[in-house]
């Protein structure tokens, strides 16, 4: 049982991991994102943003609308950042779950 236990941890770690790190290396993220929500994707208390872990449990749909549009304090990425670029940011950040 120890040994399974580990086992699951060390690969959700690993994926998280791996995809923590694409994130953070996605040059979109950094310069669009990462001032508010973490070079990290940690979320930042004082700015009241979420980690993105936690965001990604919303519907891609969601996500895509919010880039796209903004919402709430979030400015509108539509202009700024190509479908494509959105559509990537939006599968790194559910890849987070």
């Amino acid at each position: 049982m120890k040994k399974m236990f580990a086992l699951a941890c060390g690969i959700a770690l690993t994926s998280t991991l791996a995809f923590s790190a694409d994130l953070k290396d996605d040059a979109n993220y950094k310069a669009k994102c990462g001032m508010c929500h973490g070079a990290a994707a940690e979320g930042k208390p004082a700015m009241k943003t979420a980690p993105m872990k936690d965001v990604a449990a919303k519907p891609a749909a969601d996500l895509t609308a919010s880039i796209t549009k903004g919402k709430g304090k979030m400015p509108a990425y539509d202009g700024k950042l190509q479908a494509g670029d959105i559509a990537t940011l939006v599968s790194e950040i559910k890849a987070l779950k």
